[in-house]
């Protein structure tokens, strides 16, 4: 088993390496990996645009940062959004002829940045570090759980006595 001191170490690996690849991932492909996925998603979406709370959901992120990043796009010129025609609360987004392009335009460099980030590195490491993180992901996600499951456990024990002296 890993000590702590070297559980802590991974973490902040995890940390920078998230980082670096953000910054790279930026630098090389020309859209903040934010950005790009609603983007990425967009085109993605069989029939064209998509709900926003849908869009939200599909992508995992907080509907006001969405939101945040949706208005920057639209006023790129990259996204249309219009109200949808058969319930007037949700609003659908959908790329733009624009917005296309630049999908288009980045999807190669996008290819190549991944491309040359893994080369080089053995097929199974690859899949091993995806089996990893995707499992760092899940305890991640059980987190709130398991700290409510010990702060439970802790409410329940007796509390300690003072020692006698």
């Amino acid at each position: 088993m890993t000590s702590e001191r070297e559980r802590f170490a991974v973490m902040h690996q995890f940390g920078r390496t998230y980082r670096a690849f953000m910054a790279a991932f930026e630098a090389h492909v020309g859209q903040p990996m934010p950005r790009w996925r609603i983007l990425l998603a967009l085109h993605d979406h069989a029939g064209g645009g998509m709900a926003q709370k849908q869009l939200a959901e599909r992508l995992q992120m907080d509907p006001g940062a969405l939101t945040r990043q949706l208005k920057v796009l639209d006023q790129l010129g990259w996204i249309e959004r219009t109200t949808d025609a058969r319930d007037n609360r949700l609003t659908n987004v959908s790329l733009s002829d624009a917005g296309l392009a630049v999908v288009l335009d980045c999807m190669p460099r996008r290819i190549a940045f991944i491309n040359a980030t893994l080369d080089g590195l053995p097929d199974d490491l690859v899949r091993a570090l995806s089996e990893a993180l995707a499992q760092i992901e899940t305890r991640i996600a059980e987190v709130p759980s398991l700290a409510s499951a010990d702060a439970k456990s802790s409410q329940t024990k007796a509390p300690r006595q003072p020692e006698a002296r």
